[in-house]
């Protein structure tokens, strides 16, 4: 949270005119920051000419702290758990925009999260165990809360890859990179893993699809580019491989291993 500042009546305030008994009325302040639920009222014209009618909803929303005077706010599903893309609001246009719902944080959305990480959790210790049966029915549960969990999926893939579930694997990988939050940095070390595992297991196809759809998403990460580019060495691709290690070296001309691997792609092609 940003830093406060006395406003007209000594009355402490945000960088945005939000005092503290505003922010505090729909914010928690917990271990990932400020955290809340909210609702907004909507209305719908449903049909047309002299049958039309308006109806309202109340659509309900997670929000996240990112930044100081910044939030993530998501969709709760039918479960409330939090899911789907998330879009950016300021602190200022929570409160001016949204209401607050505290009993439902804590009564319905938080417990739910925490089922949805202990599940999680669980699978990579049953995965790290060598336990595949367990660690998939752990993700699976996460899953059927919020099958949108990134985390969960990438977990669930990468226990079909090391245990060559290859045909299960290829339909989780679709569901997987048709979400646009799958390579976002939180998830890394994830990310990484499993584009490893698609190229051990051979699957040059899937590799390439992912790395590339990854640099739809974020254009200008040269270990993308990189990657994509081992892809094609790996199926016997030099020349698209070249050609991509070129891009690579054009966002960063000191990527060590990058330069490396033109030399030796030279070795090969002159041999």
């Amino acid at each position: 949270m940003s830093d406060v500042k006395a406003g007209q009546g000594g009355e402490a305030s945000g960088s945005e005119g939000c005092s503290i008994a505003e922010v505090s009325r729909y914010c928690m302040a917990t271990d990932l920051g400020l955290e809340c639920v909210c609702s907004k009222r909507s209305s719908v014209v449903i049909g047309t000419g002299t049958t039309a009618k308006r109806e309202d909803s109340t659509l309900y929303y997670y929000a996240k702290q990112i930044d100081d005077d910044l939030l993530a706010l998501q969709s709760l599903n039918a479960n409330w758990a939090p899911s789907g893309p998330a879009v950016e609001v300021t602190l200022e246009e929570l409160i001016t925009q949204y209401q607050p719902e505290v009993d439902m944080f804590l009564k319905k959305v938080k417990p739910v999260m925490k089922q949805i990480a202990k599940h999680v959790a669980k699978g990579d210790r049953h995965r790290a165990k060598g336990e595949p049966y367990s660690a998939a029915m752990e993700y699976t549960s996460a899953l059927g809360l919020d099958e949108k969990n990134v985390r969960a999926m990438f977990g669930l893939g990468l226990t079909y890859l090391q245990y060559d579930q290859h045909e299960k694997a290829k339909v989780l990988f679709e569901e997987l990179i048709g979400l646009d939050g799958f390579a976002a940095p939180e998830y890394k070390h994830l990310f990484n893993q499993f584009g490893i595992e698609l190229r051990k297991q051979k699957m040059h196809e899937q590799a390439r699809r992912y790395y590339a759809r990854a640099i739809e998403l974020c254009t200008s990460d040269e270990n993308l580019f990189f990657n994509l580019a081992r892809a094609f060495f790996e199926d016997g691709r030099i020349g698209e491989a070249d050609r991509t290690l070129e891009t690579c070296l054009g966002i960063n001309p000191h990527h060590e291993e990058a330069l490396k691997f033109r030399r030796y792609l030279s070795s090969v092609s002159l041999s």
